[in-house]
């Protein structure tokens, strides 16, 4: 098979079962960040992995894949260039680059159910961290 259609298959298959998911919003920008985010991690392991992939045809993939679910384009672009920049950064702890992290660790399994629950579980957790972080007076910094 060829490799791009190969990645296009597999990134297809992902996010038709993140987006067929009833917990799925289009309008929670955290959560499409989070899809974004792991769905790079995932294709880049897939695709320079498996593939043996240049970077550019793996993003194309990726843009495709989100802009195709309704994402803007332009926005998608930007996502997944911040996404490679994550990837790429030695020691990164950052969400960004730890969401590239479970993508990529999924990259030749099988089994989806755990990273397509990932989406749905990290925005949860990320958007409570937020939450907590927003309530906080700005003076509790100060003491």
């Amino acid at each position: 098979m060829d490799p791009r259609l190969h990645l296009q298959s597999k990134s297809e298959t992902f996010v038709r079962r993140v987006t067929s998911d009833p917990r799925w919003r289009i309008d929670d920008e955290q959560m499409c960040q989070v899809l974004g985010f792991t769905l790079h991690g995932y294709l880049f392991g897939i695709g320079r992995i498996h593939c043996l992939m240049n970077v550019e045809d793996i993003h194309a993939v990726a843009i495709e894949q989100l802009a195709g679910i309704g994402i803007g384009r332009k926005y998608v672009e930007g996502l997944i260039e911040v996404a490679h920049q994550e990837f790429t950064k030695e020691n990164n702890q950052s969400w960004r680059n730890q969401l590239n992290g479970v993508g990529h660790a999924h990259a030749l399994k099988d089994d989806l159910d755990v990273l397509v629950n990932s989406i749905f579980t990290n925005t949860e957790l990320i958007n409570e961290a937020r939450g907590a972080k927003a309530r906080k007076p700005f003076w509790k910094f100060w003491k």
